[in-house]
C-alpha cells in the first residue's frame, strides 16, 4: 500500500471515529465522565504532534490501528453498559 493511500485510510478511520463519537454523545448511552475520557483520547489521536504526511508507512499503519482499537474499546464499553455491568 502506498503512502498516500495509508494517509487516506487513516483519515477515513478518524472521520468514522469522530462521527461515531458525535452520534454517541447525542445518544447519551455512557456516563459523561467516560465519554469525556474517550473524547479526549480521540482528540489526541486526531492531533498528533507529527503530521501524518511526515510519517513512515509503518507509523501510519500503527496510527490507523490505534484508532481501530479506540473504537473497539468504546464499543465494548457501550456493550458493557447496555448489559447492566456498567456499575462494576
Amino acid at each position: 500500500m502506498n503512502h498516500s493511500q495509508l494517509i487516506n485510510d487513516l483519515q477515513a478511520e478518524l472521520d468514522a471515529a469522530d462521527e461515531f463519537m458525535q452520534d454517541l454523545l447525542e445518544a447519551d448511552l455512557l456516563p459523561h465522565e467516560l465519554l469525556r475520557e474517550y473524547l479526549m483520547d480521540l482528540t489526541l489521536l486526531q492531533n498528533k504532534h507529527i503530521p501524518a504526511e511526515m510519517c513512515s508507512e509503518g507509523k501510519l499503519m500503527e496510527r490507523t490501528d490505534e484508532v481501530s482499537i479506540w473504537l473497539e474499546n468504546l464499543k465494548w464499553e457501550i456493550a458493557k453498559h447496555r448489559d447492566g455491568d456498567g456499575n462494576d
